[in-house]
């Protein structure tokens, strides 16, 4: 079983994987890779007083390797029929930007909650599945990857309420930076993300022959 520190190791040897890719295959780094120093105890408490909730002890972990650390990058081949949406990666989480990140999402919450645009059921849902969340990623169309406090589960929050919202990303945050990683961060938005789900079982496919299949096509 891989521990926390490995799996943090994991990401910063993919995120070297891609750099090396993509000078190969001409691909753009659209965010050059930065990886911040780790969080004090002391940064840490200043957040959770600033948003009055507690990060959950996964990402407080996370912190303690890097407050901050992000990276992206684009490519205009196809890499196969199987994946035509995934034309991109990216990987990010801040510390220093978790308030304001944090208050946005509350908004987005709030709006989908607003009974004057919501009905009863989907408002019940809602408060039932994002009271106790924190954002993670900020996804570019505007969509989140939020972190719970139960076992940490990583969750997709779709401000449209597509096909993904309301779905487990991984059952807690290693899990999902252990998946995340092997597949070269390939796209924190909802339809490059759809590939690796399987909404028959609705169940993110982590391992496998599709993930292998999408490893490689990245490497090729």
């Amino acid at each position: 079983m891989m521990t926390e520190e490995h799996i943090y190791k994991q990401v910063i040897n993919k995120i070297n994987g891609i750099l090396d890719i993509a000078k190969r295959k001409n691909w753009a780094i659209t965010v050059k890779p930065f990886i911040d120093r780790p969080a004090t105890i002391a940064e840490i408490n200043s957040v959770e007083e600033q948003i009055g909730k507690i990060i959950p002890d996964d990402l407080r972990k996370l912190f303690l390797f890097s407050r901050h650390l992000e990276f992206s990058y684009q490519f205009d081949e196809t890499l196969s029929e199987e994946f035509r949406q995934n034309f991109s990666g990216d990987i990010y989480w801040n510390l220093n930007s978790l308030a304001e990140q944090y208050t946005n999402f509350q908004e987005w919450v709030k709006a989908s909650i607003d009974p004057a645009y919501n009905g009863t059921r989907a408002i019940e849902i809602t408060e039932k599945l994002w009271q106790d969340k924190l954002p993670l990623m900020h996804v570019p169309n505007g969509d989140v990857i939020a972190i719970g406090d139960n076992h940490s589960e990583i969750i997709y929050f779709s401000h449209e309420g597509d096909a993904m919202h309301g779905k487990m990303l991984g059952n807690n945050l290693w899990n999902f930076l252990d998946f995340y990683s092997r597949i070269g961060f390939a796209g924190s938005e909802d339809w490059q993300l759809e590939p690796f789900f399987d909404f028959d079982k609705n169940m993110m496919v982590t391992q496998g022959d599709k993930v292998e299949r999408f490893a490689e096509l990245l490497e090729k």
